[in-house]
């Protein structure tokens, strides 16, 4: 833990809060029992909140000793991968509009699986991509099926 998980904490603390205090504003039809659509997003504020107060306080604590120096090489390969796993996530949020959820979805975890996998196989791409296809097939069967929602078909609708 470093300085920087200190201002990542307070950052996501305050993100976590702001979430809440959103969901105290919303206005929806209230039932009798059901809890709206507020009841996810105070949730992950609330998880955000306590996330963030985590690192905060483990920030805090970390000694000068424990720390790895920030320019080495190592250090500089994880902050490329998040760079570039920003930059995927970035791109998967305007593909879903444009192509759907099927479709960039399914890019989206079988480029990432492979970019931060270390194996090179055409074993290992056959088990990422099948995996992938399960895991958004599924997700998506689940969500028009059993939940009733509509995803994005973007160009294919």
């Amino acid at each position: 833990m470093s300085k920087r998980d200190c201002w990542i904490g307070i950052g996501t603390f305050l993100v976590g809060a702001y979430m809440i205090l959103e969901t105290l504003t919303m206005d929806y039809m209230r039932l009798m029992d059901d809890p709206g659509p507020v009841l996810l997003p105070r949730i992950v504020g609330m998880a955000l909140v306590v996330c963030g107060v985590a690192l905060t306080v483990g920030g805090l604590k970390a000694k000068k000793k424990t720390e790895r120096k920030e320019d080495s090489p190592e250090a500089k390969t994880r902050e490329k991968k998040m760079y570039v796993m920003l930059g995927s996530l970035f791109l998967y949020a305007v593909a879903f509009s444009t192509f759907g959820y099927v479709l960039s979805t399914f890019l989206f975890l079988a480029a990432t699986t492979l970019y931060l996998s270390s194996k090179r196989t055409k074993k290992h791409v056959v088990q990422v991509t099948v995996a992938s296809l399960l895991i958004t097939f599924s997700i998506y069967w689940i969500f028009t099926e059993y939940l009733d929602v509509l995803l994005p078909g973007g160009f294919f609708r």
